[in-house]
């Protein structure tokens, strides 16, 4: 009963955190005149990371509880199915509301562009990325169990050579934006939390990783300095996991059991569960601009409304993709038990 409950917890303390992640993102997807205040570098932009450690979690979680840690079990189609249904029927549905609107705008419509390169709108890389870790996350889950402190180097060095290989190659910024490269050591974090949720990092690894994430982060954007790694996404880059890492773990110790009470609970619960709606729901109505004239008037109205109408839309259209989740199980059932 009590591993139940646990596990009831962490869902709980996940999906606040994805709730506040998923908001932050629609913040900095709204046209604001400096993204890059202290408030943004510090704070805003690290919707996307804490996403990415939380992913690292998540799957390790799933991989241990379905797999128990089974290399080949994990590679298992029967693993891998559920996961690419759950990331690519939403995805598609947005994929061909985009078209849709392409065909209303008497735009250009290049369906490869679309369906296999993430879509139109901000954080249109998110779903080939989330594609890759399927392929690319069972050899990182297996490293950081075998040795934690192995695993995230050669993680963290994979990481740091796919950003050398970047610059000596010339990586295109649109293509780098689609490689889950450069989010590699923040995944293996998130591993790490979960395989190791007794391991203890000592204060003054805390205090270290946290001043070099925190240098990068004065250095590139107090001071302007051009490092010659790190190009592009400069608020993404590989040092931000030093930044970051820390401040998760501190919340994971303080907040990891927490389960706030009535209708703020539940609503953070619930926004959590359809971050990934929102956020896809949020690139079509940024790249599209369906908040018309709203979208251009002052920020205390335009940034609310946005959040208002991002939010609402995301959670219909994840009770709906749940529905039809549910809907075509139980024709598989029904289609199951004609056949016996």
């Amino acid at each position: 009963m009590s591993e139940v409950k646990e596990i009831k917890k962490r869902i709980d303390f996940l999906d606040y955190l994805k709730a506040i992640c998923v908001i932050m993102v629609i913040i900095t997807h709204y046209d604001w005149g400096d993204k890059d205040s202290p408030f943004f570098t510090m704070l805003i932009n690290m919707a996307v990371p804490v996403f990415m450690i939380i992913s690292g979690y998540n799957f390790a979680m799933s991989n241990r509880k379905k797999t128990g840690g089974n290399l080949k079990k994990m590679y298992a189609w029967e693993m891998i199915k559920p996961k690419l249904i759950r990331f690519l029927v939403p995805f598609f549905t947005v994929c061909l509301i985009e078209i849709v609107l392409l065909v209303i705008e008497d735009k250009h419509i290049n369906p490869p562009r679309i369906f296999l390169l993430g879509a139109y709108g901000p954080g249109s890389y998110y779903v080939p990325i989330m594609i890759q870790l399927l392929v690319i996350f069972p050899i990182i889950y297996k490293l950081v169990e075998k040795n934690a402190r192995l695993g995230i180097a050669l993680s963290g060095a994979a990481n740091l050579l796919f950003e050398i290989g970047v610059k000596i190659f010339d990586m295109d910024k649109y293509y780098y934006r689609l490689n889950i490269g450069r989010y590699l050591l923040l995944i293996a974090f998130g591993c790490y939390l979960y395989l190791y949720p007794e391991h203890r990092v000592k204060k003054y690894q805390l205090i270290s990783m946290f001043l070099i994430g925190l240098g990068y982060i004065v250095a590139v954007f107090g001071f302007n300095w051009d490092i010659i790694l790190f190009g592009y996404w400069k608020t993404t880059a590989m040092p931000i996991a030093f930044y970051i890492f820390p401040i998760i773990i501190l919340l994971f110790r303080r907040f990891y059991h927490i389960k706030l009470p009535g209708v703020i609970g539940n609503t953070l619960t619930w926004i959590g569960q359809a971050s990934y709606h929102i956020f896809l729901v949020q690139m079509v109505y940024y790249h599209f601009e369906l908040g018309g004239r709203i979208m251009a008037s002052t920020w205390y109205i335009a940034l609310p409304f946005n959040i208002l109408v991002t939010v609402a839309a995301g959670l219909a259209f994840y009770e709906a993709d749940c529905r039809f989740i549910r809907n075509m199980k139980y024709l598989k059932f029904k289609a199951k038990r004609r056949v016996a």
